[in-house]
């Protein structure tokens, strides 16, 4: 992250405030979109493919904005893929607090705002991982990291875990398919609180919603680590580097802490500088 980006930081803060629903900003993933259309191109064509299989999209609540190669897209990347074990162990604890953090303050808003508590959890299954010299082989992913990362966290390790895994189809970028998934057990009439680590289209994680849908149950939020936006090198994308240093300027926490609004507009710690 830029410097000006670390103005207002907490010790271990990570990432950056996401925005509300407004002006430029999309009003499913709360990412980057131009004024007019309420929702993202991205999210646009997700929903059209998903439509005839769904019932609409669940709320999504990212914890904060990340781009490729910033501390929070470190952290996101390291808890899986770090090549020792201390170091993921490291990652997995930064991102626990990252995600307790924030529940613990924010899952009252996140159940005012979607109308319902919860009484599950679930944990968008990993896709399959490379291996190998130079990464060129494919293996089916274990179990996904994340799960254990959730299962620490304190108000969520009490709760139903609902096992999901791989399914016949393939979800990818933009390309949604709910048969991606399959459920394990009876979930119906179970409301679901899905998380996953990073929303980039957000294809995978509305396909495994989906597919809890179809099996009867309900989600009632997805909250997401880290809405990717871009990357640290700002000359590839213009907009959106100057989407992102709008986003920065809004806010006085460069490092989203627990004491930090989050994007809800039933925030319970929202001001009127972040609004």
């Amino acid at each position: 992250m830029s410097s000006s980006g670390k103005r207002g930081a907490e010790p271990g803060g990570l990432g950056l405030a996401v925005p509300p629903v407004g002006p430029g900003v999309c009003a499913t993933c709360h990412g980057p979109a131009r004024d007019g259309p309420p929702m993202c191109w991205c999210c646009r064509a997700v929903s059209a493919l998903l439509e005839p299989v769904s019932d609409g999209c669940p709320l999504v609540v990212p914890v904060a904005l990340c781009r490729t190669g910033d501390p929070l897209h470190t952290v996101l990347r390291g808890y899986k893929d770090s090549p020792v074990v201390a170091g993921r162990r490291h990652f997995a604890a930064r991102l626990g607090a990252h995600l307790s953090g924030f529940l613990s303050v924010h899952g009252a808003c996140i159940a005012r705002t979607s109308g319902s508590t919860w009484d599950c959890v679930a944990v968008v299954p990993s896709s399959t991982r490379t291996a190998g010299a130079g990464g060129q082989r494919r293996v089916a992913a274990p179990e996904h990291p994340l799960r254990p990362v959730v299962g620490a966290v304190p108000c969520l390790s009490g709760l139903v875990g609902i096992d999901m895994r791989r399914g016949a189809g393939s979800a990818d970028h933009l390309v949604p398919d709910p048969a991606a998934f399959e459920v394990d057990g009876e979930v119906c009439g179970r409301k679901v609180l899905l998380v996953d680590d990073t929303w980039v289209t957000g294809a995978r994680m509305r396909s495994a919603a989906a597919a809890l849908g179809a099996a009867g149950a309900e989600v009632v939020a997805m909250v997401v680590a880290g809405r990717a936006v871009g990357a640290l090198d700002t000359s590839t994308v213009p907009a959106v580097a100057r989407w992102w240093r709008w986003a920065e300027a809004r806010g006085s926490h460069g490092g989203v802490t627990s004491r930090a609004p989050c994007c809800l507009p039933k925030c319970a710690g929202a001001s009127d500088a972040h609004r």
